[in-house]
Order: structure tokens, then C-alpha cells, then sequence
């Protein structure tokens, strides 16, 4: 089957889960902003787990020349099939020559859009995921984005799988009046208690400065008492803290050393949230413990076990 790109909308990528254990080569770990959406995209449409899917900002439109089962998955995600609205979070049966478009109620959340089958594209370093800045992944390895006219050849099986859905209680919750848990670092002691204070009782906003590499936040300034520290790798969602005090979130592409001091990390379930928020936006923030943290994964990985049977 061929996969046919109408429209391309701001930026569409192909990803998958990423580049596991290339950092200590150069190579950032990308993969899906939103891990949760793209998980279930990839469930919906019947694809095994770490299947390339494309992650879209703007209105994509994509064209089938076969029959085919999509799922579409995202925050405030808007599907149709030939102008007509569609459900997302559950399996989509399209024509031959059917039109799919897919787009997000805020501009700049990211919505996924998954297909059945096995994606003939280049894995290197084991992984399709695309890195703009790397030049690597992608549709021809070279590291760009999806354009106008591309065509992804993705081979199906002659069985299609079962129709499958997720109820909308269970839809990934992206309510950002709720505070995104950080779990403090091993250089929390670099911050005053009244620094750390000041992070959890002020709100946020995203600004226009965030891309994969990371999220830019604007709001009451933050300082570590450290004046020089060697760069050192980072995880995601370390929140750095640069000279001017305004945090920065360390998003999927990010770079594989930095040399601004951590105050700590991001809980990787509040990486997603944070992943679909949009310019303009607030977030607030609470301590979390890492044992906590760990429950409250292990806890949501049972859930997907639970409402998949498996």
C-alpha cells in the first residue's frame, strides 16, 4: 500500500519509539512528544508496539491507494474521512482512495495518525524517528519532514485486524490545571529552599520558544547558587535552570549533554501533558517523589494492560 501526502500541515514527522542507548554516541533519543497518544494510536490501528506512525502539528491530509485501518489519537484531536468527522482513540476503516485529515482544536498540540501494516522505512540506529537538527530518520534517512507528494510504502497484511476503541473516560486526560509532578535532582541543594518555593507556587507559561529539543517557560526567575558545573548528560524532562532563571524542559530530541544546572525532572506521564501544550498556556508545579513517580507509571502501564486484554 501506498500512503499519499495531500497536505503536510506545519510540521509532520515520522516517529517511533527512538534511539535506545545511542546517547553516549552523539545521537539524541527523540521519539514521540506524546508517548501516551502515540502508544495508543499504534494499539488502535493493530500495529505491535514501536511501529513508525506520523506525528502532526497543523491539518495533514494523507491518501490511501488500498483499503487500510488507521487510528488517530491526540489532544482534542479532529479526524475525518472524506470531510466527514470520524471518531478518534479506536480503529478506522478506510477505502481505497478514501481521504484522511487530521488535525488538533489548539494549534500546536500534536495529533497521531497510525496505519497497520509494516512501514518500509529506514530504522537507523535501530530507530525510523525523525531529527531535523541530525539529519537522520525519516522518509529517506536524511532527517526531514514529511512534504507535499511524499509517498510511504507500508506493507499489509491480507487479514485486517479487529475493530478496537478506547472509551473516552480512558483518553489520555491533558488538563493542564493540574499541576505537572517534579521530581527533584541530585543538585536540588544547589537551590535555596525560597528558590524552590518560588517554582512551586507561581505559574508558568509556555512560551513561543519550545520545539522537540525543549519547552521554554516564562514566569518568576529561579537561581542556583552554582556558578560553574561541566556539562553532564540529560533526561528527559530535566528542567534547567539558565542564568536568567526561566525554565527549560527537556523535551524528546533533546541534547545529549547541557551544562545549566537541574533542578530536577518532569515525571515522564506529565511529559506527555506538558508535550501538547501550546503557547500561551500556564502550568503549575508540585514535588513529587520518585518512588511516586514510579507507582504512578507502573499504575498507568497496568491500566493499558487492563484495557487491552493483555
Amino acid at each position: 500500500m501506498k500512503v499519499s501526502v495531500e497536505q503536510n500541515g506545519l510540521l509532520s514527522l515520522i516517529i517511533d519509539n527512538g534511539r535506545q542507548g545511542k546517547q553516549h554516541q552523539g545521537f539524541c533519543q527523540s521519539g514521540p512528544m506524546d508517548e501516551e497518544a502515540y502508544w495508543w494510536a499504534n494499539y488502535l490501528a493493530g500495529n505491535q508496539e514501536g511501529t513508525p506512525c506520523i506525528e502532526i502539528i497543523g491539518c495533514a491530509k494523507f491518501v490511501c491507494d488500498s483499503d487500510a485501518q488507521v487510528a488517530a489519537t491526540g489532544r482534542n484531536v479532529v479526524c475525518l474521512v472524506n470531510n466527514q468527522s470520524v471518531s478518534p482513540f479506536e480503529t478506522i476503516f478506510v477505502k481505497a482512495g478514501d481521504r484522511v485529515s487530521i488535525d488538533c482544536e489548539r494549534m500546536g498540540s500534536k495529533a497521531y495518525l497510525a496505519i497497520h501494516g509494516r512501514w518500509q522505512v529506514p530504522s537507523p540506529l535501530g530507530s525510523a524517528s525523525t531529527v531535523l537538527r541530525e539529519g537522520i530518520g525519516g522518509l529517506e534517512n536524511k532527517g526531514a519532514p514529511l512534504g507535499v507528494g511524499d509517498t510511504i510504502n507500508i506493507e499489509t497484511p491480507t487479514i485486517q485486524s479487529a475493530h478496537r476503541a478506547l472509551a473516552p473516560k480512558h483518553w489520555p486526560q491533558y488538563d493542564l490545571s493540574q499541576p505537572l509532578a517534579l521530581i527533584l535532582g541530585y543538585q536540588e541543594d544547589k537551590f535555596s529552599a525560597s528558590e524552590k518555593g518560588r517554582l512551586f507556587l507561581n505559574e508558568y507559561t509556555v512560551t513561543t520558544n519550545i520545539n522537540r529539543m525543549g519547552y521554554r517557560l516564562s514566569g518568576s526567575p529561579i537561581h542556583s547558587n552554582m556558578t560553574k558545573m561541566r556539562s553532564e548528560a540529560i533526561h528527559i524532562g530535566a528542567m534547567q535552570i539558565p542564568p536568567d532563571g526561566q525554565p527549560i524542559v527537556m523535551m524528546r530530541d533533546r541534547q545529549t549533554l547541557g551544562g545549566y544546572p537541574k533542578l530536577g525532572s518532569v515525571s515522564l506521564l506529565d511529559v506527555n501533558r506538558l508535550a501538547q501544550a501550546v503557547p500561551g498556556e500556564t502550568v503549575t508545579f508540585m514535588s513529587q517523589h520518585y518512588d511516586d513517580a514510579r507507582a504512578a507509571f507502573l499504575l498507568n502501564w497496568q491500566k493499558r494492560l487492563r484495557l487491552t486484554g493483555e
